[in-house]
């Protein structure tokens, strides 16, 4: 299953912060934890699913210049999990504050269902996850 989540996000914070997404984003939801050393920024986001309870999605990505923009690359993890997500995009200073374009994807692998029962699962599964996923996001670009 693969989920695909573009979004905004306008936060306040100094311009300097734009290079530094551990101080913008560490501790708030969706993030259970992101750190970075150097380029390369890693941590996972929590959601919660029904039928399925708080899972981690762990992510890699680096953090590029390209002039006045922080470009964020979605990098493969070492070794693919059951759940795992892709975080890129790119951030900017504005007068007010820090702008994000970001595009989250979501990796799970659930058993495909042979019959019209465990396809339902399936479906019920994927449907629950994607609502989860929204709400976070929209939690965390209202702030909190």
């Amino acid at each position: 299953m693969l989920l695909e989540k573009s979004f905004l996000l306008r936060l306040s914070g100094p311009p300097e912060n734009l290079w530094a997404p551990e101080r913008v984003f560490a501790g708030k939801p969706p993030f259970g934890a992101l750190s970075r050393r150097g380029s390369l920024v890693e941590g996972y986001l929590l959601a919660e699913v029904p039928l399925l309870g708080q899972i981690q999605l762990p992510f890699r990505s680096r953090i590029e210049a390209q002039g006045p923009v922080a470009r964020l690359v979605a990098l493969p993890l070492p070794e693919p999990l059951q759940f795992w997500a892709e975080l890129a995009g790119e951030g900017q200073a504005v007068e007010d504050g820090l702008v994000y374009r970001l595009v989250l994807r979501v990796h799970a692998k659930l058993p495909e269902g042979e019959k019209w029962g465990g396809r339902a699962l399936r479906r019920m599964a994927e449907v629950a996850f994607d609502r989860s996923v929204e709400r976070v996001l929209q939690r965390l670009a209202e702030g909190g």
